[in-house]
C-alpha cells in the first residue's frame, strides 16, 4: 500500500494482521476465497521485525499469544521462520494449504536492508553488509546518506526516486541476502504455476 493510503485495514504490519483476518473470515466452505482468484500472485509482506512485537504494541486487543517470536540473529532465517508460522495461524492455514500463488515477503529485519544492497552493496561503506539481515539500524542509516538527489527518508516519493536502481541491481544481490533469495525463489516458482 503506498503511504498515506493504507484503507480500511491500517497501514504497517497490524493492517497485514487485520487483511489475514478479513480473509479468513470471507472463506466459503470449501476454503476458497473466490474474490482473491482473479490474481495471478499474493504477496504478503511484512518486515521480520515484527517477530519482536506485541499485539498490543500494534493497538491489537484481541491478537492471539504468538508474538513476540524473535530469535538472535543471525541466522535471518529463524524469526523469519517464526514469523511466517504466526502469519499462517492468521490466516488458518498451514504451509500445505497455503495455495501455490501466495508468496510470503519478509525482509530480515527490515525492508532497508534489501535497498542498502541493492545501493551500497558492492561498495560496502563502513562494512554495512556485514549482517545487513540483522541490522535494525538501517532506516536511520540510509537517512543519513547522499542518494542520487538527497537524502533517503523513509517515504514513497524519494523511494521512487530510487526505484529503477534498486530493480537494476537487484539481480545482482539476492544470493547475498538469504531472505531476499528465499523471496525471489518462491516469486518465481509462483510466477511459473
Amino acid at each position: 500500500m503506498p503511504s498515506g493510503a493504507a484503507g480500511p485495514l491500517g497501514g504497517g504490519w497490524s493492517g497485514v494482521y487485520r487483511w489475514c483476518r478479513q480473509h479468513v473470515s470471507m472463506l466459503s466452505p470449501d476454503g476458497l476465497n473466490t474474490s482473491l482468484a482473479r490474481f495471478d500472485v499474493i504477496i504478503i509482506h511484512l518486515d521480520a521485525d515484527v517477530a519482536g512485537f506485541t499485539y498490543q504494541s500494534a493497538g491489537i486487543d484481541d491478537g492471539p499469544d504468538d508474538l513476540p517470536c524473535s530469535y538472535p540473529c543471525p541466522p535471518a532465517a529463524d524469526s523469519v521462520d517464526a514469523l511466517r508460522a504466526v502469519v499462517l495461524r492468521w490466516l488458518n492455514r498451514n504451509a500445505r494449504t497455503l495455495p501455490s500463488n501466495w508468496v510470503f515477503c519478509i525482509p530480515s529485519k527490515c525492508s532497508e536492508a534489501w535497498v542498502v544492497a541493492a545501493i551500497f552493496g558492492a561498495s560496502n561503506p563502513g562494512g554495512i553488509m556485514n549482517q545487513v539481515e540483522c541490522n535494525l539500524g538501517l532506516s536511520l542509516w540510509l537517512s543519513q546518506r547522499p542518494i542520487k538527489q538527497g537524502r533517503l527518508r523513509k517515504n514513497e516519493a524519494e523511494y521512487k526516486k530510487i526505484a529503477g536502481i534498486i530493480r537494476e541491481r537487484w539481480r545482482d544481490y539476492p544470493v547475498n541476502l538469504s531472505q531476499g533469495n528465499r523471496f525471489q525463489t518462491e516469486l518465481l516458482a509462483a510466477i511459473r504455476d
